[in-house]
């Protein structure tokens, strides 16, 4: 037992890594909130868009979003960026 309980101390990570650290899983992108992009990668409801030539994986709102179509940024939750389609 004793050559078991060695081995498996040896694979566990014994650091943490915690925001008073300075550590950021996945930094917030709350200035894409309003802005407009091209979906590159079809939403159903998960895709791409490019806005400013990033690309950014997104949700929409629920609806199917086809290639080319422009779509705006509502929210960003975390690293959840949610738009919805342009109406002109």
């Amino acid at each position: 037992m004793g050559f078991w309980a060695n081995l498996w101390h040896r694979m566990i990570l014994r650091e943490q890594t915690s925001t008073k650290e300075g550590y950021i899983s996945a930094p917030e992108h709350l200035d894409l909130v309003g802005r407009q992009g091209i979906v590159t990668r079809e939403l159903r409801p998960a895709g791409t868009i490019v806005i400013d030539n990033n690309p950014i994986d997104v949700v929409s709102e629920g609806d199917y979003i086809t290639k080319g179509h422009k779509v705006v940024v509502t929210q960003v939750t975390g690293n959840r960026v949610v738009v919805r389609p342009v109406t002109e």
